[in-house]
Order: structure tokens, then C-alpha cells, then sequence
């Protein structure tokens, strides 16, 4: 291969990995703020881009959003994919959005089986347990120092089960997250964390 060609390639790759100078500098900035935040919520519509672009781009804080489902057991009135399409599709628009407001993205396995105002039927379903494990293995993994939920975990019954569902974890997770009793064998690979609120 010729060094033109070499070079020619070189520049290329570097072109494809370059960032702007506004992007370089929003990075900058962020070296100079130390918190954390993690937004947890059930579903691909339910977080709150404003908030994860405030946190995010205003107070240059590490951002994230914890999805516990996909929204593959949404609604699609604009196109014929049902359940894994759409949650291909959510998905990929969760990516695409956090691009935008600056957060970062993350999903537990949970399934999104469709409505449901039942929180006991939702964890039965989820698998309490399992999806519990992997929200506190994000907390420690995040380390956040403020966790923000979107529902209230106190009122089963009066929202969609999933949401309930979503904001009673993380709520079980917060302190769980510090227990070295609770999934230690997380404690390979992460370490342990509790965060301030």
C-alpha cells in the first residue's frame, strides 16, 4: 500500500472519530463537576429529556436514564411493528435522543408485557429479583449521587403497574446498592455505592 494511500486512510479515521470543538469543550466543563444523576423510569416515553438535558448541559452533571422495559408492549399508531419491533424501534430512539440532551442510556431486561395496575402482578412478571440485581449493579456501576424517580412508589393502583413497579426497585435499590449482602457477587466487577438522595 502506498504511504499516500496510508495517510489517506489515517486521515479518514480520524476524521470519523473527530468531534467539534463545542462538543470537545462541553467535555472540558463536565472535568469541573464531580455529581451524578440517574433517572429511573418504565418505559422509553416516560423520561423527562428536559430534566436529563438540564442535569446534563446546564450543570454539566453525568447523566443517565435507567429504562426498565424497551416499549415493546406499547402502542404504534403510526406504523405496523408490534412488540420486539417496537422495541427496536423505542429503543433506537432512546439512543438517538440521549445524543441530543447529553444523558447516557441503559435498560434492565424487564419486559413490557403490555397494561397492567397491578405492581404485584408487574413484579411477578419482571421477575422481582432479577430486575431488582440489575438496577442495583447500575447504581454501583453509575454511582449517582442523586437518583430521580418518576413515579411515586406509595400509591399502587392509581398509575400504570409498571410505573409503580419501576419507582418501588429503585427505591428497594437505593440502600440495597451499600449492602454487601445484597447480590455480592456483583462485587467482582463493581463496588459498592449508596447515593446522597
Amino acid at each position: 500500500m502506498s504511504k499516500a494511500k496510508i495517510f489517506i486512510f489515517i486521515f479518514w479515521i480520524q476524521l470519523s472519530f473527530s468531534q467539534t470543538s463545542g462538543a470537545i469543550y462541553k467535555q472540558l466543563k463536565k472535568f469541573n463537576t464531580l455529581s451524578s444523576v440517574l433517572y429511573l423510569a418504565a418505559h422509553p416515553d416516560d423520561e423527562n429529556t428536559r430534566l436529563i438535558s438540564l442535569f446534563s448541559n446546564q450543570y454539566n452533571t453525568r447523566t443517565g436514564y435507567l429504562s426498565m422495559t424497551r416499549g415493546d408492549g406499547g402502542q404504534n399508531l403510526i406504523g405496523t411493528e408490534l412488540r420486539e419491533g417496537l422495541g427496536l424501534i423505542r429503543t433506537q430512539e432512546l439512543l438517538e435522543a440521549r445524543k441530543i440532551d447529553g444523558g447516557e442510556q441503559f435498560f434492565t431486561t424487564a419486559n413490557d408485557f403490555g397494561y397492567s395496575k397491578n405492581p404485584k402482578e408487574t413484579l411477578t412478571i419482571w421477575n422481582k429479583n432479577e430486575v431488582l440485581a440489575q438496577i442495583v449493579f447500575r447504581i454501583r456501576k453509575f454511582k449517582p449521587d442523586i437518583i430521580v424517580h418518576r413515579f411515586d412508589h406509595r400509591t399502587p393502583g392509581s398509575t400504570h403497574g409498571h410505573h409503580t413497579s419501576s419507582s418501588m426497585l429503585s427505591f428497594e435499590a437505593f440502600n440495597l446498592a451499600n449492602d454487601p449482602n445484597a447480590f455480592p457477587e456483583q462485587l467482582e466487577k463493581v463496588s459498592l455505592w449508596q447515593p446522597k438522595r
